[in-house]
């Protein structure tokens, strides 16, 4: 081969390396959110930066970590950052490929009245009250950041986070003077546990059934402009069924995190545990942590620890007595943990009554009458009189609903059969048909 030859070969050859090198160099960097081969702490900074696209704040990233025993420092959060918008100028897509805790991204909420209603439901007639002002000093002057959760791809041991939407107002719905002081002082509470960065208050709600126990909860979240979830207690028998359940697929098994576990990870969540009474003693154990001091616990199947969220409010609404079947007795370690107690009640005879034509539509006269039969029932079932069930305000408004559309032949249907009848003239079916027949509804 002539020399000639040869330098042309290592001329290309030359060339060719550098280019190779070159373009390596720009891809790897590029290429940083489509490669595994980095530590675990970059691996969660990607997931970190893609989830968020590129938003995540270092008081973000830095807490994150810290959950997952992780330290990082400022300059490796804006090296990670910096290759995040490097790789999407360069026209890439970044994917999320390993499994990340939901990014925490702050939407400030605007300050508002809180409780704005009037004090009975007679009242409705010259419409709300809005007289009624936060309680303010000067830590709350600003209105609290309220996080969104931006949630991960769900891949193994991850559960993808919706955003919870913020209940309705009912605008039948009212408090009375004493428990709207008291709820702006949880509201209030909420707003200082979330900038000291603990969960908030854990109020237990006790009553007969169908008197709006939950209700009041929602109506609490509604009128403060926070997300709200009802966990239904009685599904939960088993230990882990609290935090979720593990499945197979061709990805391998993976852990779906529960409805709980993504509520109690949203800052300012007003958590409903409806009939905690309900829920199995094994289950009821593994919540005791938290819902004290230390507001989390370990979970062995994801080797990580469950934790709620700072200004987090639980509220625990219960059926007591004998008459509900499948309750269990308070366990004393959770009625210590709900330390304060909101006794709920029926409305008074005036305000269902107005409840009945504000909300259903019908007239005046029907509305009084249903509502004076109702009073009389829960009287006598309370001195264990005759009725051995209550006529609660929710069979109630269904009876009301029913009676203004379809006449009074619909009450056999939604109040009567609802009552034992043994065939004489003394059951208790027999009794609701004299009421009804007396107040001209029969």
């Amino acid at each position: 081969m002539n020399p000639y030859t040869i330098k042309l070969i290592t001329h290309h050859m030359v060339v060719a390396m550098w280019f190779f090198v070159v373009f390596n160099f720009r891809s790897s960097e590029m290429s940083f959110f489509s490669r595994e081969a980095r530590s675990e702490k970059y691996k969660l900074l990607r997931e970190l930066m893609v989830n968020s696209k590129g938003l995540a704040s270092f008081e973000d990233c830095h807490k994150t970590c810290r959950d997952a025993s992780i330290e990082i420092t400022k300059a490796e959060w804006s090296a990670v950052r910096h290759q995040y918008k490097e790789a999407v100028k360069a026209g890439e897509t970044p994917v999320s490929k390993a499994p990340a805790p939901p990014v925490v991204v702050p939407v400030v909420e605007p300050e508002e009245n809180f409780l704005e209603e009037c004090e009975s439901m007679s009242e409705y007639d010259d419409g709300l009250d809005d007289g009624y002002e936060v309680p303010k000093d000067a830590e709350l002057e600003s209105a609290p950041v309220v996080p969104k959760v931006v949630p991960a791809p769900v891949v193994a041991k991850v559960a993808t986070v919706a955003v919870v939407p913020v209940p309705a107002i009912d605008p039948y719905f009212s408090f009375n003077p004493k428990l709207k002081e008291y709820l702006n002082g949880i509201e209030k509470l909420s707003r200082r546990d979330f900038a000291a960065g603990k969960p908030s208050a854990k109020i237990r709600l006790v009553g007969p059934a169908g008197c709006g126990k939950t209700m009041l909860a929602m109506q609490f979240a509604a009128k403060a402009k926070r997300p709200c979830v009802i966990i239904d207690c009685p599904t939960l028998r088993e230990a882990k069924d609290l935090f979720g359940f593990k499945t197979a697929d061709d990805k391998g098994i993976r852990w779906i995190y529960s409805q709980f576990v993504n509520a109690i990870r949203v800052p300012r969540m007003v958590v409903i545990l409806d009939e905690i009474n309900r829920l199995s003693p094994m289950a009821m154990n593994t919540f005791l942590p938290m819902a004290d001091s230390r507001g989390q616990t370990f979970l062995d199947d994801t080797g990580e620890f469950i934790t709620v969220a700072a200004g987090v409010t639980f509220f625990a609404t219960m059926n007591e007595g004998s008459q509900f079947t499948g309750t269990d007795q308070m366990d004393g370690a959770i009625s210590d943990r709900f330390s304060d107690i909101i006794e709920v009640d029926y409305l008074d005879e005036k305000d269902e009554s107005m409840l009945l034509q504000r909300k259903h539509g019908l007239d005046a006269a029907r509305s009084d009458k249903l509502a004076m039969i109702a009073k009389t029932v829960r009287a006598k079932h309370k001195a264990c009189e005759v009725y051995t069930k209550s006529l609660s305000t929710r069979l109630l408004e269904n009876a009301a609903s029913k009676l203004a559309v379809i006449g009074n032949s619909s009450l056999e249907f939604s109040i009567v059969n609802h009552f034992t009848d043994d065939g004489s003239k003394e059951s208790e079916r027999a009794k609701i048909r004299e009421l009804l027949k007396g107040a001209g509804l029969a």
